[in-house]
């Protein structure tokens, strides 16, 4: 896919992305850790909105993995008997992980930038607002 036609559709994904609910319906204890990632994904994506050309080729990618693997955990929720729904979740847990790590280089040069939008200061803001989870996990 070409660069163009990639920035072209991150609009969309933004917007897909930004709609989703925060929990991809975890149980229990799982739903307070299925949210942080996706929270802080929606946080990067916030300043992203401001130029999206900004996005580099890796996060594109990253979010449009991301997109496939809700709309399969989306598929796995209609059989609720389905053993692969735990499964679809953990991937879906680790695409928003690696979203993340692939936009954070992205949106860290967006918040850079000289003299931005107050908007654009109040998104790169809460960017930083929730702890690094990768720094947690290890």
């Amino acid at each position: 896919m070409s660069r163009i036609t990639a920035l072209s559709a991150l609009p969309a994904l933004l917007v897909a992305l930004l709609c989703v609910p925060l929990s991809a319906h975890a149980e229990g204890g799982d739903e307070v850790r299925s949210k942080v990632p996706n929270m802080q994904l929606q946080k990067e994506l916030a300043v992203l909105q401001f130029q999206p050309e900004a996005a580099s080729e890796a996060c594109i990618e990253s979010l449009k993995e991301l997109h496939k693997t809700q709309a399969l955990l989306e598929e796995e929720q209609k059989h609720t008997n389905d053993q692969d729904l735990a499964i679809a979740q953990d991937v879906l847990e680790s695409d928003f992980e690696n979203s993340i790590e692939m936009c954070a280089p992205d949106v860290h040069k967006l918040c850079e930038t000289q003299n931005p939008d107050v908007k654009l200061v109040k998104a790169c803001e809460n960017v930083g607002s929730l702890p690094d989870t990768t720094a947690s996990a290890q």
